[in-house]
């Protein structure tokens, strides 16, 4: 008996087979340097990092929003921020990339609070940012999201 569906999904996974290690680290390459320019803002007494004011207090929107601008971009490439093979590696490259050696805390601090309001505040922020931008007309007049940066400086307050 014919599974409805089953061609469909054959083909999705073909396609996503054709995501290669090389496209995974470029996005998250280009993620990153999207995501630091919103960290270049004034922080008065960093600690950690400019997430983490003291040890062990994460700002749970900044987090949420990182995540959601990154499971964005990967839907618009037709990619599932959840598929391990794609979505964990991506996540743990940028935070490395923003964060050197939190990376891994972050990382298990991000999974642990997935259904933390606050934190999804910052997912739905960080999607959001990310496909205005990116739905932008024109490349030539672009505005750069900057919610991480708004973030950063709220949870200094």
């Amino acid at each position: 008996m014919f599974k409805r569906g089953a061609v469909f999904d054959k083909k999705a996974d073909e396609a996503k087979a054709t995501f290669t290690g090389d496209q995974k680290s470029e996005l998250a390459e280009r993620l990153s340097v999207m995501l630091s320019v919103q960290m270049v803002v004034p922080a008065n007494s960093i600690r950690v990092t400019k997430i983490e004011i003291t040890k062990g207090h994460i700002n749970r929107k900044a987090i949420g929003y990182i995540y959601g601008f990154i499971d964005c971009a990967l839907q618009c490439r037709g990619e599932d921020v959840t598929n391990p093979s794609i979505g964990l590696p991506i996540i743990y490259h940028v935070l490395r990339k923003l964060f050197p050696g939190h990376e891994q805390e972050y990382m298990d601090f991000l999974m642990a609070h997935m259904d933390d309001k606050v934190v999804a505040l910052g997912m739905m922020d960080g999607g959001q940012e990310y496909n205005e931008f990116i739905r932008q007309s024109d490349p030539n007049t672009r505005t750069l999201p900057m919610g991480l940066a708004r973030f950063i400086l709220d949870g200094q307050k």
